[in-house]
């Protein structure tokens, strides 16, 4: 018997929700399951769900007194301060880079743009000794302040090569008028150019803001003992029993809701800021 298109398109469509949702749903039911219930086979769907594993990450109940909840919440408040400095300094300075390479030419121009995209081509242990051997004379080892920086430059050339393209589809002409009008060139990129590519800073911010929540390379090394951003501490998940699979399921629920969050706020902006270059350049 033949299967009609619609039919199999409804088959594609649900093993895909399938490979992209379900290890979502695995997550979320597993960190809400007992040590027991997460080794038995099959495995449960029906079950009395415990919170241990989220009173262990946000340091509250009996489970923060137990082992692996020793500096879990602190590891938290690390990988937020981390994320949300990090990823405001370099969309700040990656918006005046972007800028200043769209819209003025200097010598090496274009060699400058490939060597801004190439820090994100490096592999992160190419240069791990580098950080390392700095931040150790700078006294900035297992510090915030130290993680902060590593996170800025880790996505400032991102930054500066998303904005640029943003900034090349907005025309010169609207620059040009307001400078004819009296406007300084400064008043004319914070009152005219910067609100027309508010969706592309948007865009821009949730690329970084991923890309700093999940840095787990540098963290592990330049952030080994009191500094520790989440991803690195669950890496470190041991209990008195061994791996503590209750919290480590937990605290990557905690991983994720912030960014789907994140992304949920700035969903209209993400649309307007993908779309708005192509427009634009086209237009242009």
């Amino acid at each position: 018997m033949r299967r009609s298109p619609l039919s199999l398109a409804a088959l594609v469509v649900g093993a895909y929700l399938v490979l992209s949702d379900g290890p979502v749903i695995w997550l979320i039911l597993s960190s809400l399951k007992s040590r027991q219930d997460l080794f038995t086979l099959p495995p449960k769907v029906l079950f009395h769900p415990v919170w241990t594993g989220y009173q262990a990450v946000f340091g509250i109940g009996a489970a923060s007194t137990t082992a692996i909840a020793v500096g879990l919440y602190e590891s938290l408040v690390t990988s937020i301060l981390v994320s949300v400095l990090g990823t405001f300094f370099a969309v700040a300075l990656g918006t005046l880079a972007g800028y200043a390479t769209s819209r003025f030419r200097f010598p090496g121009h274009g060699d400058f743009m490939f060597f801004v995209l190439s820090t994100r081509m490096i592999p992160p242990v190419a240069v791990l000794v580098f950080y390392l051997v700095m931040y150790s004379r700078l006294g900035l080892i297992d510090t915030k302040v130290g993680l902060i920086l590593v996170t800025t430059f880790i996505n400032l050339g991102l930054a500066t090569w998303i904005m640029k393209g943003f900034f090349d589809g907005v025309p010169t002409e609207v620059e040009n008028i307001a400078l004819v009008n009296g406007y300084s060139r400064l008043n004319a990129f914070w009152r005219l150019v910067l609100p027309m590519v508010r969706g592309g800073i948007a865009a821009t911010a949730g690329f970084c803001f991923i890309f700093a929540w999940n840095e787990f390379s540098f963290a592990s090394i330049l952030a080994a003992t009191t500094a520790k951003p989440l991803p690195v501490k669950i890496s470190a998940a041991m209990g008195a029993t061994g791996m503590e699979w209750t919290q480590i399921f937990a605290a990557g629920v905690v991983l994720v809701v912030p960014v789907a969050i994140f992304f949920f706020l700035i969903r209209r902006y993400l649309l307007i800021g993908m779309t708005f270059g192509v427009l634009g350049k086209r237009s242009g």
